[in-house]
């Protein structure tokens, strides 16, 4: 009898055999290799299909976290965790120079004012700096445990901020140098006033001291009674203009001078469920969202802040951990426009002097938002984790981002 799910037998014919077609034991790993390796090629291709990246550099082996332009757009320096710096072509990915000597992950990698120079700078606090005419290191120092570095926007002059406090000026090439004091608080960040005259810096207490880096002295101090109580993330000069916006741990956004250090406005405060948004500009959507945003309560904090390259915008934009991005009136103080990314945000930057902005995602995602209106008129893909750095050429064309998935990719936004 026959049962009906019993497998017919197999016909007995017995068949020569090819013992080189004949897979056995010993080879059995040799094969699922190769299968995964089959794999990953499919894998790599379906990742190359959703990419729009013009250029993606791969020759970092850790997070990249850092990144910079040159002004034209042609080279890009980057510098990651795998203790490398590189300056490489933006349209073939090729290897212009490496960067060597550092001891520690590279957290900073820029061009001076007209791209002679490239400084490196990693957290160990080694800083070296490349002459760009024959790639050579024509000067070097250490700080110690570093934090932020940061070239002057019209001289050869190079900035770092430590650990311990302590700020340094230095004049390239010579290396002559100035440092200013510290008051036992580390030097989180820091940018320089729209007439270069004046460095303001943040610190780890929530203080803003604005430095006069002809003097060497502290203009004015901004303390932490009077602004931000928490260490400050990120602080922006307005260009051609007097107002220095900073942001701090503790949810404050707030407007001061440069000139006084007066603080002339809190645009937000996202802990103390406070926002000067409450004008004609604001839509009743907009109050259901803070009202929504509101509930987030602790842990919401401003990462980024960017002022509009045109003073006549009188924009500003800041972007949060939790992925909201608000664009402010700097003269009414008013919210024009909420955003809400589906990411946290690291990084805010706008193109050229238009109403453009790029928002680098936590998500792996480059979006380029129309502050006018808040809508986003294009996304960049092809980043698989964190975009930790962002730089956009002065042309606005050419756009570098550096990602925590171990590449640098260059998009073209023309």
């Amino acid at each position: 009898m026959h049962l009906e799910n019993t497998p017919p037998r197999s016909p007995e014919i017995v068949e020569e055999v090819d013992e080189d077609d004949m897979v056995y034991v010993g080879d059995v790993d040799e094969v699922l290799e190769q299968l995964e390796a089959e794999e990953a090629d499919d894998e790599g291709m379906e990742e190359d299909e959703d990419d729009d990246a013009v250029t993606v550099f791969k020759n970092h082996t850790g997070s990249v976290f850092c990144g910079s332009l040159s002004k034209d757009g042609k080279l890009a320096a980057t510098g990651g965790e795998d203790d490398k710096a590189y300056i490489w072509n933006t349209a073939t990915g090729e290897i212009i120079h490496e960067c060597i000597g550092h001891q520690d992950s590279v957290i900073f990698a820029d061009f001076n004012y007209d791209d002679t120079y490239v400084a490196t700078g990693d957290m160990s606090g080694i800083i070296q700096v490349w002459k760009m005419s024959n790639k050579q290191r024509i000067w070097d120092f250490n700080i110690g445990d570093a934090l932020w570095m940061k070239w002057h926007k019209q001289a050869n002059v190079l900035f770092a901020g430590c650990v311990e406090g302590e700020i340094y000026m230095w004049k390239i090439p010579t290396g002559d140098c100035k440092i200013f004091q510290s008051f036992g608080q580390r030097s989180e960040n820091a940018t320089l006033s729209a007439d270069g005259k004046k460095l303001v810096a943040g610190y780890g207490d929530g203080t803003i001291r604005i430095w006069d880096l002809k003097e060497g002295t502290v203009h004015t101090t901004i303390p932490p009674f009077l602004g931000h109580n928490e260490t400050i993330t990120a602080l922006d000069c307005q260009p051609n203009g007097q107002v220095t916006i900073s942001a701090a741990v503790d949810g404050k956004t707030i407007l001061s001078t440069t000139q006084t250090g007066k603080v002339i406005g809190v645009l937000q405060h996202l802990q103390g469920h406070h926002n000067t948004e409450n004008n004609d500009e604001t839509t009743s959507d907009e109050v259901k969202n803070d009202e929504a945003s509101s509930k987030k309560d602790k842990g919401d904090w401003i990462e980024a802040v960017s002022f509009c390259n045109d003073p006549e915008m009188h924009m500003v934009a800041t972007g949060t951990v939790n992925g909201e991005i608000f664009i402010w009136d700097t003269v009414k103080q008013v919210l024009r426009n909420r955003i809400q990314q589906e990411s946290g945000i690291s990084k805010l930057v706008w193109k050229a002097n238009t109403p453009f902005l790029y928002s680098a995602g936590l998500d792996g995602g480059l979006r380029c938002y129309d502050a006018r209106t808040g809508q986003c008129v294009k996304s960049f893909w092809g980043h698989h984790e964190d975009i930790l750095d962002l730089s956009v050429s002065k042309d606005g064309k050419t756009i570098l981002t550096t990602s925590d998935d171990s590449t640098a990719r260059i998009f073209n936004m023309d």
